[in-house]
């Protein structure tokens, strides 16, 4: 697989788990999918992809759950 294809697919995959997060009512399993986005986010910043220091600063406030 080309670098290219691993960074779309890596992006699509980070993506999904926002949608996921979006709706999720189990603060264990909201755990676990950040705990991904984390893993997928440095696999992006492995490849030479440059991205912020911290995942979640790519989604702005509003999907960083405050008040929870």
């Amino acid at each position: 697989m080309k670098r290219e294809t691993y960074i779309a697919s890596i992006a699509e995959a980070r993506a999904k788990l926002q949608e996921l997060l979006q709706d999720c009512d189990s603060p264990q399993i909201e755990t676990m999918l950040r705990n991904a986005d984390m893993e997928l986010h440095w696999a992006l910043w492995n490849l030479g992809v440059t991205v912020p220091l911290r995942p979640e600063e790519e989604y702005g406030r509003s999907a960083q759950r405050a008040g929870k």
